[in-house]
């Protein structure tokens, strides 16, 4: 009997051990696993905290290249803001390289900082972009033509004095033959200014001075490529960097400055267009262009046609009762110069203003710039 009692002692004892390890068991694996929920936790927040940082920087990046575009004259700045309440700080420094051919050049660096909304996470991001002039370099001839032309009218023609080298002048360029039929002439900057441009000439009807370049087996093949860098089967990248693009040039006026693309005619309007240090760049795209008499247009005309059309149309060059162009005229193709008073100037005012003015600066990205470490 008292044997009996000792055994149930003795198993109570082992129960009730048994039972608190047990117990204890499940106590630290709850523990742990609690532990290992809140540390899953902490890594899941930190890891949504980075990428919402990521996201805001890349924004803000995106979003002060922007501004830069909008305003590429101020390449030294700090800029901070917010998206969606979480805040981040853009640092915009640049170095100037000046007198390029492509007039000043700012390789700009941006970085941005930014944080998550709760401020546990911060993420970088950086890009280096190039700030130029979306011309290669101003013409440094008044007037050139894929192709060949026959004047039969009245014109004038003041060449570059120094566009074929220093001290050579160049008022024409071709790649085809220049027939001179008409009562014109090319003369220098001097001789057009003091008004015997007619009488003391380069070049006149029967007479081809140093001035002309024609027949050039040199002349580009692409003259849109030549002036912006772009090829021509890529002619729509350059339209989409234009100022404006309009169907005609109604309202076109003396504050009209930058790339212009018209698509179709254009039939300039009476008075200035454009300023000698603010001209406007007009691309004519597969049309006829005109000016009137009394009219003086600050820049460059380029008549552009789309390559390969079948069959290649000719469109017409008109310039009547004292129309003047201070610039440069070019052609893609052959155009057809109606009779009457052709008057082009060679400008270096208006040459170096499409390469410094902030009108025809465009931004680009440096490709494999983008970091966010």
């Amino acid at each position: 009997m008292r044997f009996n009692q000792r055994a149930t002692r003795t198993r109570g004892f082992a129960t009730v051990t048994i039972t608190i390890l047990l117990l204890a068991v499940v106590i630290l694996v709850t523990l742990y696993t609690a532990r290992f929920k809140a540390q899953e936790q902490r890594i899941m927040r930190n890891h949504l905290a980075m990428q919402e940082a990521r996201m805001v920087a890349d924004a803000a990046l995106e979003q002060t290249i922007m501004r830069i575009e909008e305003e590429p004259s101020n390449l030294t700045r700090t800029i901070t803001g917010d998206l969606g309440g979480a805040a981040y700080t853009a640092t915009i420094t640049h170095v100037n390289y000046p007198n390029t051919a492509r007039g000043n050049v700012d390789v700009v660096e941006v970085e941005v900082v930014a944080s998550s909304v709760d401020g546990s996470a911060t993420q970088r991001a950086m890009q280096e972009l190039v700030v130029m002039s979306l011309v290669r370099g101003g013409p440094n001839v008044p007037l050139a033509i894929r192709g060949g032309i026959n004047v039969s009218g009245s014109f004038e023609v003041v060449a570059n004095p120094n566009g074929g080298g220093d001290g050579v002048p160049l008022s024409i360029w071709t790649r085809d033959d220049v027939d001179i039929n008409g009562a014109g002439a090319t003369c220098g900057q001097y001789e057009f200014v003091t008004g015997v441009c007619s009488s003391q000439t380069l070049s006149e009807r029967g007479e081809h001075g140093i001035d002309i370049l024609d027949n050039d087996p040199n002349f580009p093949d692409d003259l849109l490529d030549y002036l912006f860098g772009i090829p021509e089967d890529s002619w729509q990248d350059l339209r989409a960097l234009a100022n404006q693009e309009v169907d005609n040039c109604n309202g076109l006026g003396p504050s009209t400055t930058g790339l212009i693309w018209v698509n179709g005619d254009c039939d300039m309007p009476n008075g200035n267009v454009g300023q000698p240090t603010a001209p406007a760049l007009i691309v004519v795209h597969d049309g006829d262009f005109k000016m009137n008499g009394n009219v003086t247009l600050y820049g460059m005309i380029f008549q552009f046609v789309t390559p390969d059309l079948s069959p290649m149309p000719q469109f017409e060059i008109t310039l009547n009762g004292g129309a003047y162009v201070e610039g440069a005229i070019l052609a893609s193709q052959n155009p057809k110069l109606s009779n009457g008073n052709l008057t082009v100037r060679y400008s270096s005012d208006v040459s170096n203003s499409v390469v410094t003015n902030d009108e025809f600066r465009r931004l680009y990205r440096v490709g494999g710039s983008w970091h966010d470490f």
